[in-house]
């Protein structure tokens, strides 16, 4: 796209013979530079952008995007705007072919849930079309997954994906989209079909300050709805009252609660799923999905209600729920013959462990050992409670680090103990080691007892002091199981 053409109305030329320019790319990483680049001069908290334009320019870009133009000392032409991180999204919608417009997009906000209800969506309308997918995990464009970098990238990676989604014939994009996202304006200038919000509890307040600042940077992505679009609310959470969902939009309530409008009821909860009864508009089926807890009918739900508005009827839906697929690290269960339960889950909040142990815990294992952290850099004031709702569910508490980033791990394992309000003894084991703390919980557990291992579900990295070293929950159990029991290595190299 020529230059002139792509900042019409959003930036202003500082040389007029530079609009004829063909942009053909977009970003604020050096790192991804290409021939035909527009570079975007961002200030961050710790790094300034313009300390990157000379390597920008030797990669290939062909403009500089600014607001601070004398920051520039290279003769390089430069679009000069207000505010570069807005016009970074508004034009990267623009060189993408505004692809949020030739897909049906679904946005997921929410403390807990998103990923999990992302991968239930794109599962669940597999029958009408590619669903390409944009989140914690990975971003999918539909023919090929990349690791991500953040649940919602920057705009113009965000943008770009889309993009690729509608050139690979997509016909939905799942998205997670973050408080983060909302505040940075990543998604700027998004039209969803769906907005949905799962719930809100005590996440990020190192960011944000309180919950109040908390809800209101969640509560955006209703403006982001298009007219005919609708808005999917957890109706049984706290907040859900509070939100305004604009006019000419659709609204489908979903929880336990009477006056919901996609309500269920459950049946039973176990270890090796759920089951629940479905009531919508009149109609009623039952529901068994293989996920464990409450939390995941929840998550269901929602996706369901997406489901309900492509046409997707209720009956279909209960019949096809055996193509259902835990999601990596979201309590996903590691059965390799062991005559204990081994479940690794991303919970890193009080509200998420709760749910998640609750959910183990209504399974009636013989006991429940759980293996937790607190994350470094991060709401001091989650550590306690996060250490108290372990407390109140397991029958053994192994306090381990998370990803201490900065901090000393020591004085985070002090925090969280606070909570736990137990001695050290037979019921609660303190280990620095997160390996160790691992191998402790496997050694421990005898028949019928059910291993949590919390916080960091995927994530294939820990971070201390600034360095990211290999390291993934789900690999590390694996090896100390096959040590345990040898007989049941070959059964685990099937998975």
């Amino acid at each position: 796209m020529k230059l002139r053409d792509l900042i019409e109305g959003v930036g202003t030329l500082m040389t007029e013979s530079s609009g004829d320019l063909k942009i053909s790319h977009i970003t604020h990483d050096s790192r991804k530079v290409q021939h035909g680049s527009m570079f975007v001069a961002l200030e961050g908290r710790n790094r300034d952008g313009h300390q990157y334009v000379g390597c920008a320019t030797q990669l290939g870009a062909v403009c500089i995007l600014t607001n601070q133009p004398e920051k520039v000392p290279f003769s390089i032409p430069i679009c000069k705007v207000d505010d570069p991180r807005k016009a970074m999204a508004l034009l990267a919608r623009r060189l993408n072919r505004y692809p949020d417009q030739q897909l049906k997009v679904v946005g997921v906000t929410g403390t807990n849930g998103k990923t999990t209800t992302t991968y239930l969506v794109a599962g669940i309308l597999r029958k009408l079309g590619v669903t390409g997918r944009i989140g914690t995990l990975s971003y999918f464009n539909g023919t090929s997954e990349e690791r991500a970098t953040h649940t919602t990238p920057e705009s113009s990676a965000f943008y770009q994906t889309l993009g690729e989604m509608a050139l690979n014939k997509c016909r939905y994009a799942a998205v997670e989209v973050s408080s983060h996202g909302l505040m940075y304006d990543r998604v700027l200038g998004l039209e969803l079909q769906y907005a949905i919000f799962t719930n809100l509890s005590r996440d990020h307040l190192d960011f944000h300050g309180n919950m109040e600042s908390y809800f209101q940077a969640k509560h955006r992505i209703f403006s982001l709805l298009r007219k005919g679009g609708t808005a999917i609310i957890n109706w049984d959470d706290p907040y859900a009252k509070r939100i305004v969902v604009p006019e000419g939009r659709e609204t489908i309530r979903y929880g336990l609660t009477e006056d919901a409008d996609l309500r269920f009821e459950v049946v039973s909860l176990g270890i090796k799923g759920a089951e629940f009864d479905i009531f919508f508009r009149g109609e009623s089926a039952r529901f068994r999905i293989p996920l464990m807890g409450l939390h995941n009918i929840y998550n269901y739900c929602c996706a369901l209600a997406v489901a309900m508005g492509e046409g997707i009827s209720l009956a279909e839906a209960a019949a096809s729920t055996s193509e259902i697929r835990a999601v990596p690290g979201r309590l996903e269960l590691m059965d390799c013959g062991q005559p204990f339960g081994v479940a690794v889950d991303f919970a890193h909040t009080p509200d998420a462990l709760k749910s998640v142990l609750s959910a183990c815990a209504e399974t009636n294992p013989n006991r429940l050992i759980t293996v937790f952290g607190a994350g470094g850099d991060r709401d001091h004031s989650k550590r306690p409670e996060m250490g108290a709702v372990a407390g109140r569910y397991s029958d053994l508490v192994i306090l381990t680090t998370d990803n201490p980033r900065t901090e000393d791990p020591e004085v985070i394992m002090d925090m969280v103990q606070k909570g736990i309000k137990r001695p050290l003894g037979p019921g609660f084991i303190r280990q620095v080691d997160r390996r160790q703390a691992i191998h402790a919980a496997i050694q421990a557990a005898e028949k019928g007892d059910l291993v949590v291992i919390a916080g960091k579900g995927h994530e294939t990295t820990q971070e201390i002091h600034g360095r990211h070293y290999p390291f993934n929950d789900w690999e590390v159990a694996l090896g100390f199981i096959r040590q345990r029991f040898p007989a049941q290595q070959a059964r685990a190299e099937d998975q």
